[in-house]
């Protein structure tokens, strides 16, 4: 079973800010105003906190998977720390292309709606929670028994 979310009331309020895998974190502050522990420590992987938060609607977290690699891993993985990632030094997230194709980079501030699209585009899928979306509107069974 899919559903189907509509992300047009946020697709283009949240950014993101920060990756620990398989989780993505987008915020609705400047990058220059979000932060977290330790965020100026690179490798960020080891040393980082997650991101602030000081509203309920400041942070939101999705889940994604697909062939992507992490600043530090692949042909040329760094270490990074998330202040040079969100100054976009590097991307939070990347392909490689093998195969002559043009490799995919996501980077710091990258919108809800383009992360997406740009994770969909490399084989992967987005996660959201349940409650961001409405459930179809089924009669109960009882309703259609009646009838």
């Amino acid at each position: 079973m899919r559903l189907q979310v509509d992300l047009s009331g946020v697709c283009d309020v949240y950014k993101l800010c920060f990756v620990r895998m398989p989780w993505a974190f987008f915020t609705r502050l400047a990058l220059d105003q979000q932060s977290g522990d330790r965020w100026e420590r690179a490798p960020y992987q080891l040393h980082a906190g997650l991101p602030y938060s000081d509203s309920p609607d400041q942070i939101l977290k999705v889940a994604f998977d697909g062939p992507l690699f992490p600043p530090e891993s692949g042909r040329d993985g760094h270490a990074r720390s998330v202040f040079e990632l969100n100054q976009r030094v590097s991307p939070w997230l990347r392909t490689e292309s093998f195969f002559d194709g043009e490799p995919l980079h996501i980077m710091a501030g990258t919108t809800l709606a383009a992360f997406v699209e740009q994770i969909g585009a490399s084989g992967g899928n987005v996660f959201v929670p349940l409650d961001w979306g409405c459930l179809p509107a089924v009669p109960p069974a009882w309703v259609a028994d009646a009838q």
